[in-house]
């Protein structure tokens, strides 16, 4: 299973939030790129940037900070803010190798069609889950849709492979939502995100058919050794 070490920006800092509320956050430091280069010494070849100001403000404000952290050689996916095809354009152009678009592709019921045919394996759907039904705008409106008929939705469009985020408990150390996301990987390739808090959620994530999970907080705290988890779940190589 692939590990994605988390970078999440607001006004250039590295900050974390707790269960997805924007007045929750705490602030692990101003250099980006120091984090990433951390990240990278310890081993690791992937990196989640989720751009929050983007996100809180419906475009990506980022993408500066993307470009630079293009250059230090991770598969880098990308979210946050990414509401237009151009938006989306523009993060690939800065350096994004993959880009989570949520709340887009459930405006328009012909986007999911129009943005896999434009983008193909380099947009990934991003599915937040906020009290068991999907969260759009930045988490902050939930729809009457569970994740389970979404991503149904979604495949039939051709999408395979799904960032899904269980919100309430993102950023809280408390682990993740193992039925959630047990339900949908017997479907569906997943990359699993929210609640992780150390390697035995990561190796439970793993073995329940997760293909890649994301780390943020545990990271940042000291509660997950990052060298160790990528040895543990022999996640180096690019997919």
């Amino acid at each position: 299973m692939i590990l994605f070490p988390a970078i999440d920006l607001d006004g250039g800092r590295v900050v974390r939030l707790e269960g997805g509320d924007f007045d929750r956050p705490t602030d692990y430091g101003g250099d980006p790129l120091e984090t990433a280069r951390r990240f990278r010494d310890c081993g690791a070849t992937h990196l989640h940037v989720v751009d929050l100001q983007g996100a809180r403000e419906g475009a990506p404000r980022h993408l500066k900070v993307l470009e630079r952290l293009g250059g230090l050689g991770f598969f880098l996916q990308f979210g946050g803010g990414l509401r237009t095809p151009e938006a989306i354009r523009a993060a690939l152009d800065a350096g994004a190798d993959r880009v989570l678009v949520g709340s887009l592709l459930f405006r328009d019921p012909d986007q999911p069609a129009r943005l896999r045919e434009t983008f193909g394996e380099a947009l990934v759907p991003a599915v937040d889950v906020k009290g068991g039904r999907v969260a759009v705008s930045g988490w902050r409106e939930t729809t009457d849709r569970t994740p389970e008929e979404t991503l149904v939705d979604l495949a039939l469009e051709g999408y395979g492979r799904f960032f899904v985020t269980a919100v309430d408990r993102d950023g809280l150390l408390g682990g993740p939502d193992l039925d959630l996301y047990r339900t949908l990987a017997k479907r569906h390739r997943i990359v699993a995100a929210g609640g992780v808090s150390g390697l035995g959620d990561l190796l439970a994530l793993r073995d329940l058919g997760a293909e890649a999970a994301v780390a943020g907080r545990a990271l940042y705290e000291g509660r997950l050794d990052l060298p160790r988890a990528l040895e543990a779940l022999e996640g180096s190589d690019v997919w």
